[in-house]
């Protein structure tokens, strides 16, 4: 299991299992050796991946009852074939079984390229991709071959690709991989080469590169995970989780 998300609303634990090509749910307070509530899986859910890629990212969006899954071209262990398409896969929050996702985003219009973190944002109706060293924001319901609305790219926008990337919809801020380890705030109404509206250097300031991000809107903090692996830091110590008091963007 790589990828997870957390539906607060709801109290669920949305978990993508990339060797098993599914999607499962667990109620929040799953503990121990706990069943799944539900399993999205089967050839009707076009969820395909193998060890080489795809299925390691989800995302929920609760206000809109759906489930966001990221599938990318990957290839097979036997025979090195390309398997899957780059694209977004949503499925309702309550499906089960062998079920259709309700809509499909993908092409070569949409610019996704690869298993690119996604995220909604329910209160601009706005679905935002992290792909290729781009922001790339959809209208939330696009579907198919869709352009997208916006795209934030280029080397003043520092847009960089990392594990995960968040968005705060009540201030309409994408928080994101910015360049030189950074972690930058963008507007959900940016476009084109527009610089970070904030920013913090995590490595310059930590030594560390971060991978994952964390929003606690209640403390006005973000938090990080990194690793250390591709960058050792200073300390030489590897794994780590970071946090910085952030107030402007909340």
């Amino acid at each position: 299991m790589h990828g997870f998300a957390y539906d607060e609303i709801h109290d669920e634990i949305v978990v993508s299992s990339p060797l098993t090509q599914g999607i499962l749910i667990f109620r929040g307070g799953a503990n121990g050796e706990e069943a799944p509530v539900r399993i999205i899986q089967g050839p009707h859910t076009q969820i395909l991946g193998t060890a080489e890629g795809g299925n390691d990212k989800v995302s929920v969006d609760p206000v809109n009852n759906e489930i966001l899954l990221p599938v990318g071209t990957g290839t097979s262990r036997e025979n090195r074939t390309p398997v899957a398409e780059n694209g977004i896969l949503v499925f309702a929050r309550q499906a089960n079984g062998d079920v259709a996702p309700k809509r499909m985003l993908g092409g070569p219009d949409t610019q996704i390229r690869g298993v690119s973190a996604v995220a909604a944002d329910p209160v601009h109706d706005r679905l935002i991709v992290n792909s290729g060293g781009a922001l790339l924001i959809f209208a939330r319901t696009a579907s198919g071959n869709a352009k997208p609305l916006a795209v934030i790219q280029g080397p003043k926008s520092g847009v960089a690709n990392i594990s995960s990337f968040q968005v705060y919809p009540p201030k309409g801020w994408i928080i994101g991989g910015g360049s030189e380890g950074s972690i930058c705030a963008w507007s959900i109404d940016d476009n084109g080469d527009v610089p970070p509206r904030w920013r913090i250097p995590v490595q310059k300031l930590t030594g560390y590169v971060a991978s994952g991000i964390a929003l606690d809107p209640i403390h006005k903090e973000i938090i990080l995970s990194a690793a250390g692996q591709r960058i050792r830091p200073p300390s030489g110590i590897m794994n780590t989780v970071i946090t910085f008091s952030w107030p402007e963007i909340f």
